[in-house]
């Protein structure tokens, strides 16, 4: 892959921020993303529609040669081509929203008085193609390497283009791309349908950072329903693409040590799934809804451990397999069934409460002979130990839960039903998996 003179080792220093591994020598095709990401393979109709049209960005920072007319789209080489993409589907989320708030009556929206601004993070200060300084709330364009932000005070939505978008686009696909933004753009109508960050001002117990961030996750779910169901002109986004698409927002979790009340508290991977699925159940205008009673997060649950040891909890894989194997049968009331060897292998890399969660998963498949009942089980299982089991235990420690949906979203093919299934087991229990 090419890189503009002089800019690449920058460059590629920038997208490590993002904390991704990509396959640096793909070209990538907005009309037919091929990378792999997490939760499975692009589906060949998976793609932004750039033709259409879409909303102003404003450049502050570029890298690259813009695409000639009639050549595919490169955001790896050119942060201009990275910009059509992202206007794109600002235009659709503004058009969804817009629809969305008129239908019920509501103020009309208004387009974020601050714009959307694009920034090269990687580019030095004073270099050709920088603008030498910030825009909005970013001061430096190296605050926002691999992220985008909603400035509230600026009322606008900066991105990075070197180290946001191809790696959004690179591991995730169009559909990890339009969530992200998505989540951004939430935030930008949270600020005018509220609560509005005069209302966070006036009462910061009611409005803590976890509801807003899983409003905003919310918001995200609502556009990928609409988006999933052909309904948004631009963003064509499968059913089988729904997995993918939600990735970005389950791997860009919290860490385990924050604390629930943290001012920069987002969730963990669960938590987020949740927030995700209420959107994309009940639909834009339920989000806004949403208040600190609705979420029941794991960030923070009491009985688990936030900062577990660095060794793990058992000596071997196949100890951790037999206290989950003895865990499992005692919640099942029946013999635990032999977990899938590649569950097992995936498990190494993930943690031993996912290797319990293999357990569960083939205990759970072996009975319903059904991969949406299996994930199921998978979650009320456990969620039946986590918060309550002895310390030193499976579900002792406070990535627990992530673990076994991480485990269930790694394997081949999984669905976005496994993955809302795992979510509604958790909560709901076993009755919800009838």
């Amino acid at each position: 892959m090419s890189t503009d003179s002089g800019r690449g080792p920058a460059r590629w220093v920038a997208l490590a921020l993002a904390g991704l591994v990509m396959a640096l020598s793909v070209t990538l095709v907005v009309a037919a993303a091929t990378a792999t990401g997490r939760g499975g393979s692009a589906v060949a109709t998976e793609r932004i529609d750039t033709t259409s049209g879409g909303v102003p960005i404003a450049v502050a920072g570029s890298f690259g040669t813009a695409a000639a007319a009639g050549d595919p789209l490169d955001p790896f080489t050119s942060s201009a081509d990275g910009d059509r993409v992202v206007s794109a589907v600002l235009a659709d989320l503004s058009d969804y929203w817009t629809a969305t708030i008129d239908a019920a009556g509501g103020t009309a929206l208004r387009s974020p008085t601050g714009g959307f601004v694009s920034m090269d993070s990687a580019a030095p200060a004073g270099s050709s193609g920088s603008s030498g300084g910030g825009a909005l709330c970013i001061a430096d364009p190296a605050q926002i390497a691999g992220n985008a932000f909603y400035c509230p005070a600026q009322d606008g939505i900066v991105f990075d283009s070197a180290a946001l978008v191809p790696v959004l686009l690179g591991s995730y696909g169009s559909g990890g791309l339009a969530a992200s933004f998505a989540h951004e753009f939430g935030h930008a109508v949270q600020a005018q349908v509220g609560p509005t960050p005069a209302d966070r001002r006036a009462d910061p117990d009611r409005y803590p950072a976890l509801l807003i961030e899983a409003q905003a996750d919310c918001a995200a779910g609502a556009f990928l329903a609409a988006a999933s169901a052909g309904t948004t002109a631009r963003v064509h986004l499968p059913v089988a693409s729904l997995t993918r698409a939600v990735a970005p927002l389950l791997d860009f979790r919290d860490r385990a040590t924050v604390a629930p009340g943290d001012p920069t508290a987002h969730g963990l991977a669960l938590d987020r799934l949740n927030s995700v699925l209420h959107g994309f159940r009940a639909g834009g205008l339920a989000c806004w809804a949403m208040t600190t009673a609705d979420l029941s997060p794991t960030l923070g649950r009491a009985g688990v451990l936030t900062d577990p040891p660095v060794t793990p909890r058992y000596g071997t894989t196949a100890a951790a397999l037999d206290a989950a194997a003895a865990s499992v049968s005692a919640f099942a009331g029946t013999p635990p069934a032999a977990p899938d060897p590649t569950d097992v292998e995936r498990a190494v890399t993930i943690g031993q409460f996912a290797a319990g969660a293999a357990v569960a998963r083939a205990t759970g498949r072996a009975a319903a002979d059904d991969d949406v009942a299996a994930a199921c089980f998978t979650g009320a299982w456990t969620a039946s130990v986590f918060g309550s089991a002895p310390a030193g235990s499976l579900g002792s420690w406070a990535g627990d839960a992530d673990e076994a949906l991480d485990l269930v979203r790694s394997r081949p093919g999984a669905s976005f039903a496994e993955l809302a299934a795992y979510a509604d087991g958790f909560h709901g229990g076993r009755a919800a998996c009838s």
